[in-house]
């Protein structure tokens, strides 16, 4: 598993996130630093809380190329 630390700006970003977490072959999970939260990213219900948190965690499998790289454009500056 791979994982990456990116925030949502805006509600557009999360749209596009889940479309592109939906391309997936592989699982998607998302998970606050804390542990808190867990859920799957390519359900968009899960998703709307995460515009309110500072930085989310993005788990996903290596295999998934595109994905890695479209995350470049939401990844957190931490």
């Amino acid at each position: 598993m791979k994982s990456k630390t990116i925030i949502f700006k805006t509600a557009n970003d999360l749209y596009a996130f889940n479309k592109e977490a939906s391309k997936c072959k592989t699982d998607v999970r998302i998970r606050t630093a804390s542990g808190t939260f867990d859920f799957d990213a390519k359900t968009l219900l899960g998703l709307f809380f995460a515009l309110n948190l500072p930085s989310i965690d993005v788990f996903y499998d290596e295999q998934e190329k595109e994905f890695d790289e479209y995350l470049t454009s939401l990844e957190s500056a931490e």
